[in-house]
């Protein structure tokens, strides 16, 4: 009887033994396709642009040529020919809203760069956007695009108004997308209630490029300042896409020159 007792815990101890004697598992090899998103959740007002800054990494063996962006519409698969909202290969495969909105801000795919911007950004661009390379593999991580009401004002430059010295003020839209250009004019407010749109005096449209895909839109209007124009205030208004509106107004602080005239006697 002690003989088999003693022959059991002989066994559990050799038993618990030889399983604290075993190494650990190896950990799980990292998977070689791998989608980094900086910020994953990105918010962006109507009209402006914008910008998904990723990176990605893929097998060494495997050579990327064509990057496809979806937009997914729903819970289910959305890398599907219907959810192409840029395709760098053959454009045209794009869903015509997003039609020539969407550019790659590193066309070379072997830097491993997959960061695009969305110009002209609508209301009905939020959701949720995916990546993948032609015939190799689509990234399961995804990046969130939240879309807001337009509340970046415009910049209104104005220098020193001195009464009959000609004066630039200089209106910078807000944002520096390379999209459809925004709509930029001033009015003036004079006495009473009347405004005015100011045409006369008021150079062209202009705009600096800033890089390939970043842009400024601005404006300027040049007059001759008088003592009318002392705290006459100036709106410039900018209209991105004819239907989102942002203003800024500025009050006139003009000097005034006074001449004195002595009567020698």
């Amino acid at each position: 009887m002690w003989v088999l007792i003693s022959a059991a815990l002989l066994l559990s101890l050799t038993e618990r033994a030889t399983c604290k004697s075993q190494p650990p598992p190896p950990p799980p090899k990292p998977s070689p396709w791998t989608i980094t998103f900086s910020p994953a959740e990105i918010t962006v007002e109507k009209g402006q642009c914008a910008v998904i800054s990723c990176t990605f990494t893929h097998p060494d063996n495997i050579k990327p040529t064509t990057a496809i962006w979806f937009k997914c519409r729903t819970k289910d698969r959305c890398d599907e020919d219907k959810n192409i909202t840029f395709h760098s290969e053959t454009p045209s495969k794009a869903q015509e809203g997003f039609k020539q909105r969407v550019s790659l801000l590193e066309t070379d795919l072997t830097k491993k760069n997959c960061s695009v911007i969305i110009n002209d950004i609508r209301e009905n661009d939020a959701g949720e956007y995916q990546f993948r390379l032609l015939n190799s593999y689509t990234y399961s991580k995804k990046v969130k695009i939240t879309v807001s009401a337009l509340t970046q004002k415009p910049s209104v430059l104005t220098p020193p108004l001195t009464e009959g010295e000609p004066a630039t003020l200089t209106c910078t839209a807000p944002g520096f997308c390379s999209g459809t250009p925004p709509n930029i004019t001033w009015t003036w407010r004079g006495t009473g209630d009347n405004i005015t749109e100011l045409r006369d005096n008021t150079t062209i449209q202009m705009r600096e490029d800033l890089t390939n895909v970043t842009t400024t839109h601005f404006s300027t209007l040049t007059f001759t300042p008088s003592a009318e124009h002392h705290n006459m205030m100036v709106m410039c208004q900018v209209s991105f896409q004819k239907k989102y509106q942002i203003e800024e107004t500025v009050t006139l602080n003009v000097t005034c020159e006074y001449h004195l005239s002595y009567i020698l006697h």
